[in-house]
């Protein structure tokens, strides 16, 4: 008898061969999305993805329409910094960190232990991310990825991440109904996207299996793992609210504690700060909003989400449940902040003027702060690094 499944993919493949030949210069039809999803096995095969995973995984695979509008609509990019931070970093969220850290006590410090990283902030990412396991979403994972990947968002990273889908599915002997999280493909209880999953999630209660749905300890070392696998210092906090001194020099922004103490610069509630090591002097609402002295591991936060509101309520929800730090004082620069396209036009602009801009992605770290800087101060604008509507319409006009 004839094996169906393999005469499918014979014909599959030798529909792949021929496809260039039958397409002529003038058709560029996108093809439906189950042709779309067909064309990706031999990716996936190449991946190491066999052909039962991904003939279980794609049955009856269906788009979700109702996923591109939730693109649209992420709050870290949304609403002004100062008013993501408050609604994240809530006495409710604290409370339940605090309990959680009593709870796992014992497991954290064993994460701790082994991996360096802080559990404080481990803690605060899992609160973040799901409040702490309350809610890990129930969205098709795979139905997510393919949707994202159909539509082309974010060019092809949602198409690699299908396919490490596939991997994670097959590695871990997954069902697609086991495959569930958040509508962005997100998983489990700290909230892994597939290619971290693969690269960075550990069973630390040893039975067996990388399990980050129904186990905390597997999910929490997971995180710290991470954290750890991109440049997590132990020791360090992520960052320190300070004050500034009248007049004082903004365009030096990366300094040793010891001679922002010389500078002037104090923190904020009263503490001191460290007698070694080094910090970057940031801005995140502009000069006329609060100012931190951030370490290497607020950079390591945003690893895990690039946003700069994600990392300073991640660290400073680390700071409170752990009892080492006060609320923020002072109020934030109410804004409105600048949205991807104009943060990838204003990095072109200046990349065409002669700046020496990193990358045209949109993202905004501490290398394209500096350019800001130094871009602020050729213009008589105050050099505090900030990616401001001010910087956009002064580019703007060059």
């Amino acid at each position: 008898m004839l094996n169906k499944s393999l005469v499918f993919r014979s014909c599959l493949l030798l529909a792949f061969i021929l496809l260039p030949l039958a397409v002529t210069r003038d058709v560029q039809a996108k093809p439906n999305f189950r042709n779309y999803i067909d064309s990706l096995y031999p990716e996936a095969a190449a991946a190491g993805v066999d052909w039962e995973t991904f003939e279980a995984a794609t049955a009856g695979l269906k788009p979700n329409n109702k996923i591109i509008k939730l693109t649209k609509s992420q709050p870290e990019f949304k609403r002004s910094i100062g008013q993501y931070v408050e609604k994240r970093v809530t006495p409710g969220l604290i409370q339940s960190g605090r309990s959680m850290a009593k709870k796992y006590a014992r497991t954290l410090a064993a994460i701790e232990k082994k991996y360096g990283v802080d559990r404080y902030v481990v803690l605060a990412i899992w609160g973040m991310e799901t409040n702490y396991g309350g809610y890990i979403g129930k969205s098709d994972t795979l139905q997510s990825l393919a949707t994202l990947a159909y539509a082309g968002y974010r060019g092809d990273y949602f198409q690699k991440e299908f396919i490490n889908a596939l991997l994670v599915m097959q590695q871990e002997k997954l069902s697609r109904r086991q495959m569930r999280g958040s509508w962005a493909g997100a998983v489990g209880h700290t909230q892994f996207m597939p290619s971290s999953f693969l690269k960075y999630a550990v069973d630390h209660n040893g039975d067996g299996k990388r399990d980050l749905w129904g186990s905390k300890p597997d999910a929490l070392a997971s995180a710290a793992n991470y954290l750890r696998g991109n440049g997590w210092k132990t020791g360090d906090r992520f960052a320190y609210q300070v004050t500034l001194p009248k007049g004082v020099d903004l365009t030096g922004a990366d300094d040793t504690y010891r001679n922002w103490i010389k500078r002037g610069v104090a923190r904020a509630d009263g503490g001191k700060l460290p007698n070694s090591g080094s910090a970057t002097l940031l801005f995140p609402s502009g000069i006329e909003g609060l100012a931190f002295l951030a370490t290497n591991n607020f950079m390591v936060i945003k690893s895990y989400n690039f946003s700069d509101a994600y990392a300073l309520a991640v660290g400073h929800l680390a700071d409170r449940i752990a009892k080492r730090a006060s609320p923020l004082k002072g109020k934030w620069n109410v804004e409105l902040p600048l949205n991807k396209a104009q943060r990838i036009e204003m990095q072109e602009e200046m990349k065409a003027a002669g700046y020496p801009v990193p990358r045209t992605d949109g993202r905004v770290g501490m290398e394209m702060r500096a350019v800001i800087r130094d871009y602020q101060a050729r213009n008589n604008m105050t050099p505090d690094g900030h990616a401001d509507q001010d910087v956009y319409k002064s580019v703007k006009k060059k």
